[in-house]
Parts: structure tokens; sequence; C-alpha cells
């Protein structure tokens, strides 16, 4: 038994908990630079960002033509978000080198579980009409059910996250029963959606009912697993929590925060915040309700979704 790995200590629960809300913007940036490179290989040129915690992340981007979103260059654009929060949620905690201490170890897992969470579960479920795996679906005359893969992709990681995190209570425990178990998933993987629901629904004064019912599934494979595993404990010796990994993940809460400020804060009449650092041409793909500063005339060329000749 080693008492210096327990998840359910004090100072173990504070790092979780910071950084899995650190690990929220987090994972809308995974999403985003992840549509920004399949745009980028599909020939866009990549010129801002929107963040919205109630919305679909959108990479901002001069298209190369004003057809760009219906031609096979563009499925890059459209799934690259899922894409890469896919590879994240899964490779995270088998490739990614880290010291040997118990926040590094809680902060791999938590940055895995918020890509499955909400780059896999939530994302894709938030705008059935305009969402990126929803329009691709769209213009390719795919059935729309077809949505509910993404969250069904999120649960071979859930497994994997849950797993290792069972794996560290076993080694902090010589017993560990369903109820422990139960316990320490609930009290690790659970806050990350909840914050994610709350923020959201804040945000646009709704609940987003098809994307929390989505949160289920790797809610549930977490839970499942709990319940029915009972995995090796974990080998290697870890250094307990120290103040200078509160400090780190404090600082990355604030910075992923003050991002969200200012490329996905609400605005009035429903819009949000966008971010530009370079100028956004015609053909750019800038939503209607994003507000980047420059598209503030609804009725210039580009400054939407809907555009005459375009079938984005």
């Amino acid at each position: 038994m080693r008492p210096e790995v327990n998840p359910l200590s004090p100072p173990t629960l504070l790092v979780s908990w910071l950084a899995a809300a650190a690990s929220l913007p987090a994972a809308l940036a995974v999403a985003v630079f992840g549509q920004a490179l399949g745009a980028m290989v599909g020939g866009c040129s990549w010129i801002g960002v929107a963040l919205p915690l109630g919305r679909p992340v959108w990479a901002l981007v001069n298209e190369p033509s004003l057809h760009f979103a219906s031609l096979g260059a563009a499925s890059g654009y459209w799934l690259g978000s899922t894409a890469l929060s896919l590879i994240a949620a899964l490779a995270t905690i088998p490739v990614t080198p880290r010291p040997r201490t118990v926040a590094a170890e809680i902060a791999v897992l938590q940055f895995a579980w918020a890509n499955a969470t909400v780059g896999l579960a939530w994302l894709p479920l938030l705008d059935r009409d305009d969402g990126h795996l929803a329009r691709w679906l769209d213009l390719h005359h795919l059935p729309g059910h077809l949505l509910w893969l993404a969250p069904a992709l999120s649960v071979p990681a859930a497994v994997i996250i849950a797993v290792r995190l069972l794996s560290l209570t076993r080694a902090a425990h010589q017993y560990v029963g369903p109820f422990t178990r139960l316990l320490t998933v609930a009290l690790h993987l659970l806050p990350l959606p909840i914050l994610c629901i709350a923020t959201a629904s804040a945000a646009t004064g709704a609940l987003p009912t098809m994307a929390t019912v989505a949160l289920a599934a790797p809610i549930v494979a977490v839970l499942g697993v709990a319940v029915r595993g009972l995995p090796s404990p974990y080998v290697h010796t870890l250094q307990p929590v120290r103040v200078s990994a509160v400090a780190l993940l404090t600082l990355a809460l604030l910075a992923g925060a003050t991002l969200i400020g200012f490329a996905g804060r609400p605005l009035p009449d429903h819009r949000v915040a966008g971010l530009l650092w370079s100028e956004a041409f015609a053909s750019n793909n800038i939503r209607p309700w994003i507000d980047t500063g420059a598209n503030r005339q609804k009725e210039q060329p580009g400054s939407g979704q809907e555009r005459p000749s375009s079938p984005e």
C-alpha cells in the first residue's frame, strides 16, 4: 500500500479538480486546432478562432473558394476536430512523457478525459444543423443519426482512463471494493461533465439536451469499469502532490479562462466573441453569431455562414 498516491486524499482531489477545470478549455483548443489543421491541408488560411462554451468551436479560415465546403478537400476541415480529439483521448495516457508525480499522472488523465467527453461526446451534438460532423454528414447525404458515432468513439478512451485511475487506487489500498471504485471514479471524472453542462447552460440560457445525453456514453463506460473492473496496481513510484503543481494547474486554468474570454465569451443577441489575427476575405467561414469586430455588418459578403453561392 502506497498512501502517497491515494486518489482519494484531499491534495490529490484538489489537483484533479483543478486539472479538470483547466482541461475544459484545453479540449476546446484541441478541437479547434484539429479543424484548423484539416482546413489548412485543404488549402485554407487560418485567420482566427471562436471557442464558445455552448456552441461548437470554430477555426476561422479564409476558404480557397466559395464552394470549398462541399469538396473532398474539405473533409479534414469538417472532421479534423473529432479526429484530433479522438487521438488525444486515446493516446495521451500511454504516450505522453511526464514526470513521475501524482500531479502529472492526474493531469494527463484529466486531459484525456476532457478530450473524450468534450471533444467526442459533447461538441458533435451541440449543433445538429451546423456542427462540424453534422454538416459533413448533410453535405454527403448521410443519415443524421450517424452523429451518435462520435460519443460511441469516446467509450474505448473512457475505459483506458478508468483503468488507469483505478490502478492508482489499487496502489494506495490493499482492498478496493465496488463502493471505493465508484467513489473514486465519481469524484475524479464526474466534475468535468458537470462543469461542461453548467457553463454551457449559463452561457446560452438553455440546457444543451442532446449533447448532455451524449455525455452519458463515456460516463456509463467509466462507471461500468468501476463496477466490474479491478485492474492491477500502478507499479511506478510517484512523488506526492506539491504546492508547485497546484500553482501550475491554477495558472493553466487562468490561461484557459482568459483565452475563452477573448475568443468565446457570450455577447448580447446570442452572439459570442471571436478572435481574428488576420484579415477575413469574402470566402471566410465566420458564422453570423460570431462577433470578431470585423463582421458586424451582416449584409457584408462573407460575414456569415449563408452565402448564396456556397453550400456551406
